[in-house]
């Protein structure tokens, strides 16, 4: 190979991995701690807050009338791996670096990997296949501003020895938040639809948001 061409090569090495979409991801989440969403579904709010960030897991509270009601860790914020509610508890075991193909998100990207659930209230465990792929982008109106989000399609397929499920839902996620603002699910003939009225960051405003005051009668959801 002729000197120059050979030289010429060795330049532009490190500006092909600078284009590189999985070498610009940045290392962690963008979450930041203390972020609060107000979130309607069925005609009811609920709380939610960002209350830390582990590695690439991001993990969020959510409250109804003041009461926590459960928990979730998700990968960089889109794909739960682990949450607990009253009576149930789960935990997904499979390669999350998989996951980190899709980012930084771009329409057109899509993965797909299969692993295990374990339901740890129950001491059960049982198989699941995902796919996940970047469908669009849109614009969201919340009362807080306009956000941008990546609309995303995850298809989850669970087996057990007694039956196959097949549940879809698409969600549209907030890369800076890190933060599902809507989702939309199908399972088995029924639709789940919520979505996020505001969010707010710590250092935002004179006036917090903060969780409605416990009353009796939770709702759990």
């Amino acid at each position: 190979m002729p000197m120059k061409l050979r030289y010429l090569l060795l330049l532009l090495l490190p500006m092909l991995a600078a284009c590189d979409p999985i070498a610009q991801a940045p290392s962690s989440p963008p979450a930041v701690v203390g972020t609060r969403a107000v979130i309607q579904r069925h005609r009811q709010e609920i709380y939610a807050e960002i209350t830390a960030v582990t590695g690439k897991l991001v993990t969020t509270e959510m409250y109804i009338h003041g009461e926590p009601v459960a928990e979730f860790s998700a990968y960089r914020g889109l794909y739960p791996v682990s949450g607990r509610e009253p009576q149930y508890q789960y935990e997904a075991d499979f390669d999350e670096a998989i996951l980190e193909q899709l980012f930084p998100l771009a329409v057109g990207k899509e993965v797909s990997f299969s692993g295990n659930i374990k339901r740890l209230d129950r001491g059960t465990s049982y198989n699941f296949w995902s796919h996940v792929s970047v469908i669009g982008e849109k614009t969201l109106s919340l009362s807080s501003g306009d956000r941008q989000v990546f609309v995303v399609d995850i298809v989850t397929e669970t087996s057990s020895s007694s039956r196959t499920k097949r549940k879809t839902q698409t969600v549209y996620f907030d890369p800076e938040l890190s933060m599902v603002l809507k989702s939309v699910q199908h399972e088995d003939g029924y639709k789940d639809y919520w979505f996020v009225i505001s969010v707010e960051r710590p250092g935002e405003g004179t006036n917090r948001t903060a969780p409605p005051q416990p009353r009796s009668g939770t709702v759990i959801i």
